[in-house]
């Protein structure tokens, strides 16, 4: 059995509510999920609120829970384990912008990558996801790709599987959003708030 298949095999027990399979589970997941946490840490410098192993914590936590899911396999759970790292962060974001009240300034932001965590960085995170939620309400599985490329730094042909689609449908998608967020996100700053990946 691959450790993918044996990752997969464990959720399925994980969400018919076998508690003991979470201490199994956590040891083949942790590395990726730090893997996820990290592309949003790895620039940043200055002070944290958090770091990329209270991120791998606390996704853990919000989704290894006996009954969770279920999850369809390795590539379904990472796909979740997307948008819990992506809430997380817009969490964080809200709370440090309450603090600080936001500074109005516009960095480029490169789609290929993931957003940096950084409190310097709160600003373009929570536009980021404000535009997504838009784009979700035209084009949900759209949302789902950007999620998982720009949250997750999962490939196309992970999404594509994880999506139940074929991986030319993702890239078509993954054009079109990224369009859609560049012109969302230059409705807020100037025209170079997107990159062009």
């Amino acid at each position: 059995m691959t450790e993918s298949d044996n990752i997969t095999q464990l959720l399925s027990e994980l969400h018919a509510g076998h508690e003991d399979v979470v201490s199994q589970l956590l040891p083949l997941i942790r590395s990726e999920l730090r893997r996820i946490a990290n592309l949003h840490f790895r620039n940043e410098r200055g002070i944290r609120m958090f770091d990329p192993s209270d991120l791998v914590q606390d996704t853990s936590l919000r989704l290894l829970i006996p009954g969770a899911g279920p999850f369809n396999d390795r590539e379904h759970f990472f796909a979740l384990a997307a948008i819990t790292v992506r809430r997380r962060l817009i969490e964080h974001g809200r709370a440090a912008r309450a603090l600080k009240r936001g500074r109005g300034e516009w960095t480029r932001v490169e789609m290929d990558e993931a957003l940096p965590a950084g409190p310097e960085n709160w600003g373009e995170l929570l536009d980021v996801d404000e535009a997504l939620r838009r784009l979700e309400t035209l084009n949900r599985r759209q949302s789902r790709v950007v999620e998982m490329r720009v949250f997750a730094g999962m490939t196309m042909e992970e999404i594509s599987k994880a999506l139940g689609v074929c991986v030319s449908t993702v890239k078509s998608d993954w054009a079109v959003a990224a369009a859609f967020l560049r012109r969302e996100l230059n409705a807020y700053g100037d025209s170079s708030a997107m990159g062009t990946n």
